[in-house]
């Protein structure tokens, strides 16, 4: 399991909150666990996509399907874009908003020099090419595409 991010910590606790909140005590006590995991995992799992921060994310193309109490079903799209694990497995997080799919070279670049999380700057390379296409949110690092 990778690290979570203080960020995502706080998520956490918040979705736990509310899943408590949204939870139905029962003399079982096994139930209220089970009916407060439900909640727990729709509420994180709606909290962090909003924010882009999903720890877990389904493959390509795939909808990630949510029960929620009552037996309702509720199905989300797939993020546009979703990190693909580079040849070694290391894959690196984009933080805020990713804009367009991750470059292959970005993740080998990240494992060189341990950086896990990154900003995206391609947004902004129209204003100032010379900017750094991504960089790191801890520290100095900043990466840009590789010259031909």
């Amino acid at each position: 399991m990778s690290a979570v991010s203080k960020d995502q910590s706080i998520i956490l606790q918040v979705a736990g909150k509310i899943a408590a909140d949204l939870t139905t005590k029962h003399e079982d006590i096994n139930q209220t666990i089970t009916n407060w995991s439900i909640a727990f995992d729709a509420v994180s799992d709606a909290l962090l996509t909003t924010m882009g921060m999903n720890i877990l994310t389904p493959a390509q193309g795939e909808a990630m399907v949510v029960e929620a109490f009552g037996g309702t079903v509720v199905t989300q799209p797939t993020p546009a874009y979703q990190p693909a694990p580079s040849g070694n497995g290391f894959q690196v997080r984009i933080k805020g908003q990713q804009h367009g799919p991750i470059p292959e070279w970005l993740h080998s670049e990240c494992a060189k020099v341990g950086v896990t999380e990154v900003w995206d700057n391609r947004d902004g390379l129209s204003a100032n090419p010379k900017r750094p296409w991504f960089k790191a949110v801890s520290g100095d690092k900043a990466f840009w595409a590789p010259r031909k």
